[in-house]
């Protein structure tokens, strides 16, 4: 297979494909780093890393690794969740990508898949990756798993397999990459500390997949209406890409409105037909679905023309603009692509807003709306957890930090635990949520507790 990136004409890339991000996965392999790529349904995640394993050699600029083997490990195919499964299937990747390793190694390669590809013993599959890596450690070469749906991949996960891939990068820190592909950030995953030093490499290295730039959005809608031997007029083209605002998944939508339809409305009517266009409101549900109530919340602000100037408020907008939902202009931040304008204007499970404690105070707020009418115990449990985000709190550290010093802690039930939650929900989840999304049951562990996430947990 060449190397050479495909002709515009017919290919499915293009010279200049996603350089934003392809500079940033360039520069963690310069120097030897995981990461992860977080995107939304739709981002085109699943094409960029089929891209990485067919032209690896637009990345190795600047390594200094004799080679680098990218393989890509699909997930999806570990059917029974067992670790032998997984070490054969990381195995399978290996041979699969053979001819990307040196020759040295390509034997040794080869042998170790005979071998044991139908072997069952966890200890000989494992030596056999060892021994692998091994290899490619002595040849001063690099390896780059590149796994995708990783998230998902956690969520079903026993905790032994997500341990696994940890000790495996942890064996190998100088020879073993990994590159994930992810809807959501590592800390909305079930068990990010399972992770370890992994997990704080996934939190600090992302890079952003969103909405395109218009140079690859327009050389994608050429694309898609060349496979067709069609041909749009650069206004019709310009049009497609303002109104999606260059999200993958939203053009692509569109191209195929725009190829299925014989006779097409005029421009101005555009906007009005697709907003309307089943596929189209079913992608924009996707990513809406993918969203935290503070990301929700902050667009819906944006769509009304209301600007924040929260600093947290602003973190989480750079990263709405990161994923191409919105942009900064001279007058603020604002909605990118008409499309999403017309579908937050619509949408009905808008954001309620991060919930947060103001300093001086001590109120109470979820976005700009003080929460009210809580009881002394429920406002203590939700300024415990205000303060303490993010992490796993048992029943017993909750009733601990929460009830008043001085109270016989065995003497307090789990109902009035369950009383005092119940209560906070009732004031700041949302109504029409099918599922909690501030305050989360943990089940599934020794003693059961809860989650909180100020900013709202992904409903996904």
């Amino acid at each position: 297979m060449s190397d050479n990136v495909e002709s515009p004409r017919g290919g499915r890339f293009w010279p200049g494909f996603r350089q934003e991000v392809l500079g940033c996965l360039r520069h963690w392999l310069a120097v030897g780093t995981s990461g992860a790529l977080v995107g939304l349904a739709g981002a085109g995640k699943s094409n960029l890393l089929l891209y990485l394993a067919r032209y690896p050699k637009q990345l190795v600029q600047g390594s200094n690794a004799s080679f680098a083997a990218f393989v890509t490990i699909d997930l999806n195919l570990l059917v029974d969740r067992q670790p032998t499964t997984l070490y054969r299937l990381i195995l399978r990747g290996f041979w699969q990508q053979r001819q990307r390793f040196s020759e040295s190694v390509r034997p040794l390669l080869e042998r170790l898949y005979e071998e044991y590809k139908w072997s069952n013993d966890l200890f000989l599959v494992q030596t056999a990756v060892h021994d692998l890596l091994v290899a490619v450690e002595q040849q001063g070469g690099q390896v780059v798993l590149i796994l995708d749906q990783f998230d998902h991949f956690c969520r079903a996960a026993s905790p032994e397999l997500t341990m696994l891939l940890r000790s495996l990068r942890d064996g190998f820190r100088e020879t073993l990459i990994y590159f994930v592909s992810m809807r959501q950030a590592v800390i909305y995953m079930p068990e990010p500390d399972i992770l370890g030093d992994l997990y704080q490499l996934l939190d600090t290295h992302v890079c952003w997949v969103g909405a395109m730039r218009p140079a690859d959005a327009k050389m994608f809608v050429v694309q898609a209406f060349e496979r067709a031997s069609q041909q749009a007029s650069d206004a019709e083209i310009d049009l497609l890409i303002d109104l999606t605002g260059g999200y993958p998944a939203l053009l692509k939508a569109a191209c195929a409105w725009w190829l299925t339809t014989a006779k097409r409305p005029s421009l101005a009517q555009w906007r009005v037909v697709l907003r309307n266009h089943a596929p189209i409101q079913n992608r924009l549900k996707d990513v809406w679905r993918d969203l935290t109530q503070e990301e929700r919340w902050l667009l819906a602000e944006l769509q009304n023309g209301h600007q924040t100037a929260d600093k947290l408020a602003a973190k989480t907008l750079r990263q709405l603009g990161y994923r191409g939902l919105c942009e900064e202009g001279e007058s603020g931040w604002q909605v990118k692509g008409q499309l999403l304008h017309d579908f937050v204007q619509t949408a009905v499970k808008r954001g309620l807003g991060r919930i947060w404690q103001k300093e001086l105070t001590g109120e109470l707020f979820q976005g700009s709306q003080r929460i009210e009418g809580l009881r002394p115990l429920e406002e203590a449990l939700l300024t415990f957890l205000v303060n303490h985000p993010y992490k796993f709190h048992t029943k017993t550290d909750l009733i601990r930090h929460v009830w008043p010093e001085g109270t016989y802690i065995e003497g307090v039930t789990d109902d009035s635990l369950y009383q005092a939650v119940r209560g906070v929900r009732q004031k700041i989840e949302p109504k029409t949520a099918e599922s909690n999304v501030y305050l989360l049951t943990k089940r599934g562990v020794d003693e059961g507790g809860y989650q909180f996430f100020p900013e709202g947990h992904p409903t996904d």
